[in-house]
């Protein structure tokens, strides 16, 4: 489910989601769930990289759905969701 418009991408950013949608996820939440690591672990890959590949294992989805953790991470790191895939989610730095 692509959250975002390809519209508002210029070609560069583009070609970066895509790369990223086609890799493995960079960083996993476990069962301590969005602790301060993982948090800090996120906000490192979206200033180093721009776009980062989060997967939520089921060990940490007992209470939330994979939307939800997705949308908590964007807002407390100001980021952006553009994709939700299963239990998987990809954010994109906001300018």
């Amino acid at each position: 489910m692509w959250l975002g418009d390809e519209k508002t991408l210029h070609k560069k950013e583009t070609r970066k989601v895509k790369e990223v949608l086609s890799e493995p996820a960079k960083v996993r939440i476990g069962k301590s769930g969005l602790s301060e690591g993982i948090m800090n672990e996120i906000r490192k890959f979206l200033e180093r990289e721009g776009v980062v590949k989060v997967k939520i294992l089921k060990t940490a989805l007992k209470e939330l759905e994979v939307n939800e953790v997705a949308t908590e991470v964007s807002r407390k790191l100001n980021a952006e969701v553009i994709d939700v895939r299963g239990h998987t989610f990809t954010l994109k730095r906001r300018k």
